[in-house]
C-alpha cells in the first residue's frame, strides 16, 4: 500500500436518500460540471458548506430578546434540543433581588447575564433598585 493513499480506516459510509443520489447521478451523466463520481461531488459540496459555515458569525450562548419593568426573557442556546435552538428563560426583578425561574435561583448564569445588561441597569436605576449578583463561595 502506498503510504500517501488513505486506508479504509480513514473513511466511513453515509446513507443518503435515493432522491438526492439520483440528482447527483444526473449531474455526473451530463458531464457539464466536470464531476466523475458521486464521492467527488459530495466531497466538494461538503467542503463548500464548511467554508460557508466558517464565515457565519458565532451566536452567543445567552441572548436577551425581551425586557420590561418586571424582568427579562433570555434565550439560552446551551439548552438546545432536537425540537428547539434553545430554551426561553424568565428572570424577574424584585426591589432587592433577582430570580431565575428556570434555575430557581437568584445566583445563576441567567441572573448574572440579566443584571449585566445596560437596559436592565437603566430600568433598575430608574426604579431606585440596587441588585447585586451574589458571590459564589
Amino acid at each position: 500500500m502506498n503510504p500517501q493513499e488513505p486506508s479504509s480506516d480513514d473513511y466511513t459510509t453515509v446513507r443518503l436518500p435515493n432522491e438526492i443520489m439520483e440528482e447527483i447521478d444526473q449531474i455526473i451523466k451530463r458531464k457539464t460540471r466536470g464531476y466523475k463520481s458521486r464521492s467527488e461531488f459530495i466531497k466538494e459540496a461538503i467542503r463548500r458548506r464548511f467554508e460557508e459555515l466558517k464565515n457565519l458569525p458565532e451566536l452567543p450562548n445567552l441572548e436577551h430578546f425581551n425586557i420590561d419593568e418586571e424582568g427579562v426573557r433570555i434565550l439560552d442556546r446551551t439548552l438546545a434540543s432536537k425540537e428547539s435552538n434553545g430554551r426561553i428563560i424568565d428572570v424577574y426583578f424584585k426591589p432587592d433581588n433577582v430570580w431565575c425561574d428556570y434555575c430557581q435561583s437568584n445566583n445563576c448564569q441567567h441572573t448574572k447575564f440579566a443584571l449585566d445588561l445596560n437596559d436592565v441597569k437603566r430600568i433598575l436605576s430608574k426604579k431606585g433598585w440596587t441588585i447585586k449578583t451574589q458571590k459564589t463561595h
